[in-house]
């Protein structure tokens, strides 16, 4: 018997994506708390989170030669190669720069590499942290299921 939702447009996450979601969730929550923290203490004036999948084995090891001191790294799934940074005093447009590092560092290893990525930058603390983990959770499954080159990396602002 088909279910209620099947042949619809309502898209339904699949386990990967859950399971994804819910570490992200676990393993952000704290360091969005800190980092909520230091905005409204005025300690900080921006951070961004950065979630990575790229095609490459150890990608965890390649982030943490070319991340700064300052950043935080976390794997979601290293079966997968997926990674979350959070990067402190980084705007949007300092995170796509990053990026754009990455992807020719990564070029220059293995040059056929697919790489996909969100970029959330965050300038206030107006969403609550879970709400700002489940933007950046779709931001990611947006990318995540992109087809076209050019659509494999998106970025946002939330003030």
């Amino acid at each position: 018997m088909p279910r209620k939702y099947d042949n619809t447009q309502v898209r339904l996450y699949d386990e990967e994506i859950l399971k994804l979601g819910i570490s992200l969730y676990e393993k952000g929550k704290t360091p969005l708390e800190l980092f909520y923290y230091l905005l409204s203490a005025r300690r900080l004036n921006s951070f961004s989170i950065i979630v990575l999948e790229a095609e490459m084995e150890n990608l965890g090891q390649f982030l943490k030669k070319h991340k700064r001191k300052t950043d935080l790294l976390y794997e979601l799934d290293d079966r997968r190669e997926i990674c979350v940074l959070f990067c402190q005093e980084t705007q949007v447009d300092g995170g796509i720069y990053f990026l754009k590092r990455l992807a020719k560092a990564m070029h220059s290893e293995t040059p056929t590499i697919d790489i996909r990525s969100c970029v959330l930058g965050v300038e206030g603390t107006n969403y609550p942290v879970r709400n700002l983990l489940f933007i950046v959770l779709d931001c990611f499954v947006k990318v995540h299921s992109a087809e076209n080159e050019e659509d494999k990396i998106l970025w946002k602002t939330v003030k």
